[in-house]
């Protein structure tokens, strides 16, 4: 109670035994809170904590080292556990479902916004009818009105609640439509496929890296089983793009027999 920083940082053993009581005291008091588990509890002060501690904490935990060393190992420590969290099949279902898909609605809102935009263009130009939203309002809005079962929403949620994707995904189970979601959560919404795969040390400052590992991850198994769609697609962008870039240069000027 007097550093929640440090409280919601120690498992239930360590806390049972400052309180000098058995760990099965603190699983009743998370139940007693509303929580399934104390795990769970302690995901909740997690993120309950400001960005200012989490930054204080990745400074503190430098000990010694340049902060660049000290970001770089825990970006390398993050990704090292990927493999624990996230299986082969998770990644095999999604890459399916996505391959499916007539249309892809990619969404998440704060800072997995900008990843969902730029997964989407990455689909895009890998031949898929995709769209990245960062906010969910009326432009989510226009986008989920003609929802099909034959479409797919991707939502992202990281750290904090986000009911918009939740709409977006409960929206999409109503149509009949696929859903698939990328989280750092361990209590999150529901979906045909859900991927969790933490983005570092509890109460750390976090990036986007873990999960835009597996984004690309995504599109890279994309263009292996869809039999040259993609290839096909980024082979066609290559030359549209030096269409592009021809058509803005300057025309040489011919030079007549007269001159």
């Amino acid at each position: 109670m007097k550093d929640p920083t440090i409280g919601s940082f120690m498992p239930a053993q360590k806390v049972a035994a400052r309180a000098g009581v058995h760990p099965s005291t603190a699983s009743r008091l998370a139940r007693k809170l509303g929580f399934d588990t104390y795990s769970a509890m302690r995901e909740a002060l997690e993120f309950e904590q400001d960005a200012s501690a989490r930054v204080r904490k990745r400074i503190e935990s430098a000990a010694g080292r340049s902060l660049l060393e000290s970001v770089v190992a825990g970006e390398m420590a993050a990704l090292s556990r990927l493999m624990a969290q996230v299986s082969p099949e998770q990644i095999a279902a999604a890459t399916n479902s996505l391959r499916r898909a007539s249309r892809i609605i990619v969404i998440g809102e704060s800072h997995a916004g900008s990843l969902a935009e730029l997964f989407a263009r990455r689909l895009k130009r890998s031949g898929y009818l995709a769209t990245g939203l960062a906010h969910a309002d009326w432009q989510a809005a226009d986008e989920l009105i003609s929802l099909t079962q034959k479409d797919l929403v991707f939502g992202m949620i990281f750290r904090h609640d986000s009911p918009g994707v939740v709409r977006a995904l409960t929206l999409a189970a109503e149509r009949g439509a696929g859903t698939i979601l990328l989280t750092d959560r361990a209590v999150a919404a529901a979906a045909t496929t859900t991927i969790t795969a933490r983005r570092g040390e509890p109460g750390e400052f976090h990036s986007l890296t873990v999960p835009m590992a597996i984004c690309n991850t995504l599109v890279l198994e994309l263009s292996r089983v869809d039999r040259g769609r993609s290839m096909e697609a980024l082979a066609q962008l290559e030359d549209l793009r030096l269409s592009f870039e021809n058509a803005g240069a300057p025309r040489k000027r011919r030079i007549t027999a007269v001159e």
